[in-house]
């Protein structure tokens, strides 16, 4: 019998790091090359193309988190949890999950980390309203930090970190063509 269900959409987190990476590696130096390269004068004009460049490089990356949602619902069957994904995949976690549940760098958006010691799933879900139910039905299991935590933390820094780097060095440091 099940007691307790909640359904969450979430980002798929493969695509989504993946499509982070190659914004910010790939798509953002050659815009940076691009707009070296067209040697524009004025700097309104400039201004411009840098605004519509950095607007359709994020824009790719906005598309694909978005295109690539998907609904999971968390069912908790006694003292077991099982987590089904739109697609048919069920994953059924074990008796010693422990879980961490956290603002993911906005005011929108959290993130749940759920380990059973041989699996550990990363939930990134943009409905903040839905953290106080999240919260709730993982009442009866362990709540810790742990190492990947912190890594899930540290990515988006990483990445603004990069992306400011890479701009300087290909502003700065690349000649125009």
């Amino acid at each position: 019998m099940i007691k307790d269900t909640i359904t969450i959409s979430v980002f798929n987190t493969k695509y989504s790091l993946w499509a982070a990476i190659i914004t910010i590696f790939f798509l953002l130096p050659a815009t940076i090359l691009f707009i070296k390269f067209l040697d524009i004068k004025y700097t309104t004009n400039q201004t411009q193309l840098i605004i519509l460049c950095l607007c359709l490089i994020f824009g790719f990356l906005i598309i694909v988190m978005k295109s690539t949602m998907q609904k999971i619902d968390i069912l908790k069957e006694d003292n077991n949890l099982l987590v089904k994904y739109d697609s048919g995949e069920k994953l059924l976690l074990s008796q010693n999950l422990n879980y961490n549940i956290y603002n993911y760098n906005s005011r929108k958006a959290f993130m749940i980390r759920i380990s059973d010691g041989e699996t550990t799933k990363f939930f990134l879900s943009p409905d903040i309203n839905l953290k106080p139910e999240v919260e709730i039905l993982f009442n009866g299991y362990i709540k810790k930090k742990n190492t990947k935590d912190f890594n899930a933390l540290a990515f988006p820094i990483i990445m603004c970190f990069a992306y400011f780097i890479i701009s300087v060095v290909f502003v700065l440091f690349i000649p125009k063509f």
